[in-house]
């Protein structure tokens, strides 16, 4: 099923990389095989191609390495260009109440527990885009 009525691009930013290819996997097979996913595996790295490549939407780990997923979160929301790209924070930590305050008060988006299933990405995408 498609969504959408147009092409995505995505970036998910995460340091596992069997979880990075089964989200490449996962968003295409749901969103469609015309959607751009890009790839990044620690903070740093996800924050530079963001900037870089300007995604659609960005979903990205909590827990990262070189920054965080709050600190990601901060550095493109001081960016004019990324004041409105939706961010989703992809976490196993979630249900902590300091954690989804954090989250909240980084910009996210929205917030959704891993692990994930392709109907959950799904309906984040529709989420965040279709508001």
């Amino acid at each position: 099923m498609r969504p959408l009525d147009r092409s995505l691009r995505v970036l998910y930013v995460e340091d596992n990389e069997d979880i990075r290819r089964a989200f490449a996997a996962l968003m295409k097979l749901t969103i469609g095989a015309g959607t751009e996913v890009l790839l990044a595996s620690d903070g740093q790295e996800g924050l530079e191609l963001a900037l870089r490549e300007k995604p659609d939407v960005v979903f990205l780990d909590e827990e990262l390495p070189v920054m965080n997923g709050f600190e990601v979160t901060r550095c493109l929301r001081d960016q004019d260009s990324f004041r409105d790209v939706p961010v989703v924070m992809v976490s196993g930590h979630l249900n902590h109440e300091d954690r989804r305050r954090r989250a909240k008060e980084a910009g996210v988006t929205l917030l959704m527990d891993k692990p994930f299933q392709a109907k959950d990405l799904e309906d984040a995408v529709v989420s965040v885009l279709r508001g």
